[in-house]
């Protein structure tokens, strides 16, 4: 045989493929789809965090409003709104044209790869040749497999594009107008997602009240509403209505079991919670017609315990619930905590043990991020039992666990922007708190309290205020680390202690509200006492502000609306016509109040 048919005999190369193309068809596919998958995974990036850092979250934007709110003429504050607004939009616009790109690139890349996968599947057959069987299958089951990963992790990428592009392709709305923020109250600066609802066929849909289309309610997310201050974002709440001739009462309407939680609110509902010794509810109501949307009893998978023996003064369902726009969180006396989505889709519920706790549990929740926050205090501080959780919101799984060395204790934790960073600051007996929210960890701590511990904290303008009948008030400058008792509690003051209704400030002032009716007004800088005015009634709900009217809720349900500024003048009393043992909540031109038997809408009547 010549040489030139020795060659000729020897192509194909023994086990090589029939098709020259076989190799480059390889290389391309594997290339491009390396090329495709690195762009899926940027887009699940682009669109992971877009989830978790919402733009409409804004929660930066709650704490400047709630600024606002207290001091309209600031226009420092009003440009930081401003700037901070747009800050969002550049944001949103980025993403947006990211994952509007990367969706293009990715299909084009996923073509490419199936073809070139497709190819040197075909290209890597082998042509038949009369050879011996051991020759023909030299090298073959090589080729086979090379063919066969091309078209497996083609297929692999095609299955993480179907994943990727839904998601890419999705078109969220623009963001609303600064106008159109500020017109609506943004969610708590605790919130881990915001998702304004509800959506636009929502919103003009009938309420029920003669066929009167909704409007804009905003959202008051949490006990003391945003951030926990007790701050209204909208100066346009009402001040005039009266229970018995139902003067400026737009709806009433029954809550089935009882509870002394407070309304929490977002956009078209209304949440609270009742229980009894056995029956653990939550309930959602339309806020613009009292209409009961659903009544769901809480189910912990494996756990049958009743409630605990608790003091009635508290009952079984003292905590205030906590919404982030698409869920809504509980938790009850015995431990129970449970999920809903809001059309009353239970999504989890966990016991977390009963708590050894004199009263029964009291503490809200809170939410922040993705996490749902708990201050779950019990026992004595040498038993070691209290802790701070904070537990995935999609899920109930613990993130995070944090000892605390402090007893019982009823108060609700805040989470505000210190030293510009989110902090979560807590209140118990003896400790004021701080810790980083993103891990649990704990920042610094000053000893300030004594006593059963049950106002909420508030804070302004760099200053927690943390009080208690036991010892004194304490204005705490925040930041600095360990036990900051000596170095940043920047004044005290013992006159008018509340040991039930949390302070309150603007940054000017800070108010106390004891339960028998005497408010005390501090200078906020400089603890200075400034004024003192005594009620001939009780309270147990906590003193709110919108724009410059104080409003204090008596246990008999009548409303003192006050000046807020050094006058204080009483400018009406409104009677609802039944007790009230829980804090109202203040939205656009609306407010909601949780009675000893009803839920009360409070608001203008149409024309």
């Amino acid at each position: 045989m010549s040489a030139s048919d020795e060659k000729k005999a020897d192509f194909p190369p023994k086990g090589g493929p029939a098709n020259v193309w076989y190799r480059p068809a390889v290389a391309t596919a594997v290339v491009v789809g390396l090329f495709a998958l690195t762009v899926a995974v940027l887009l699940i990036w682009n669109y992971v965090t877009g989830t978790a850092a919402d733009p409409l979250d804004a929660a930066e934007l709650t704490v400047l409003k709630a600024e606002l709110a207290a001091n309209p003429a600031d226009e420092s504050k009003r440009q930081q709104i401003r700037s901070k607004d747009l800050e969002l939009r550049k944001e949103f616009l980025r993403r947006r044209a990211l994952a509007h790109s990367g969706t293009y690139m990715l299909a084009a890349g996923l073509v490419v790869c199936l073809i070139a996968a497709g190819y040197a599947a075909e290209a890597g057959k082998k042509l038949p040749r009369p050879v011996p069987k051991a020759e023909a299958d030299d090298g073959q089951p090589r080729q086979k497999k090379l063919a066969l990963r091309s078209v497996v992790g083609a297929g692999v990428i095609l299955a993480v594009a179907a994943l990727v592009l839904p998601m890419a392709a999705e078109k969220p709305a623009l963001l609303p107008s600064t106008g159109q923020m500020q017109a609506r109250s943004v969610v708590d600066a605790t919130a881990e997602r915001i998702t304004l609802k509800p959506t636009t066929a929502e919103a003009t849909t009938t309420s029920g009240l003669a066929g009167r289309p909704r409007k804009p309610i905003g959202v008051w997310p949490r006990f003391r509403g945003p951030g926990g201050l007790g701050i209204s974002a909208y100066a346009n709440v009402p001040t005039d209505w009266d229970g018995k001739t139902k003067k400026g009462i737009l709806w009433r309407t029954p809550v089935p079991l009882p509870g002394r939680n407070s309304p929490v609110v977002w956009e078209d509902r209304v949440f609270l919670t009742g229980a009894t010794k056995k029956k653990r509810e939550v309930y959602c109501f339309d806020a613009d017609s009292g209409k009961a949307l659903w009544q769901r009893p809480v189910v912990v998978p494996g756990n049958d315990a009743e409630s605990l023996e608790v003091a009635s003064e508290t009952g079984h369902a003292a905590s205030t619930a906590a919404t982030d726009g698409k869920r809504v969180f509980a938790i009850f006396a015995n431990g129970d905590v449970a999920c809903f989505d809001f059309q009353g889709k239970q999504v989890w519920a966990r016991n977390l043990g009963a708590p050894e706790n004199t009263y029964g549990h009291a503490s809200s929740l809170a939410v922040w991020q993705n996490l749902l926050l708990i201050q779950y205090d019990q026992a004595s501080a040498e038993d070691s039992k209290s802790v701070l959780l904070a537990m995935d919101a999609a899920t109930g799984t613990v993130r995070w666990q944090t000892g605390r060395p402090v007893g019982n204790s009823w108060s609700s934790p805040i989470v505000v922007r210190l030293e510009e960073k989110w902090r979560i600051v807590t209140a118990a007996n003896p400790w004021v708190i701080a810790y980083d929210p993103a891990d649990g960890s704990e920042l610094w701590r000053a000893e300030c309290l004594g006593g059963d511990v049950a106002p909420s904290l508030v804070y302004a303008d760099g200053l927690v205020y943390a009080v208690n009948t036991d010892p004194q008030l304490s204005a705490i400058r925040t930041g600095g680390s360990g036990d900051v008792t000596k170095s940043h509690i920047i004044w005290t003051a013992e006159d008018g202690l509340p040991d039930i209704c949390s302070p309150l400030t603007n940054g000017k002032r800070v108010w106390l509200l004891t339960t028998d009716g005497l408010l005390t007004c501090y200078d906020a800088k400089t603890g200075k006492r400034l004024q003192e005015k005594e009620f001939d009634a009780s309270f147990l709900a906590s003193p709110a502000l919108a724009g410059d009217r104080l409003y204090l809720l008596s246990t008999k349900g009548i409303m003192y609306i006050l000046s807020a500024d050094a006058e204080h003048k009483e400018l009406n009393r409104c009677n609802l016509g039944e007790e009230v043992s829980a804090s109202p909540a203040f939205l656009d031109g609306r407010i909601y109040i949780r009675g000893e038997k009803h839920l009360y809408c409070i608001g203008a009547q149409d024309k």
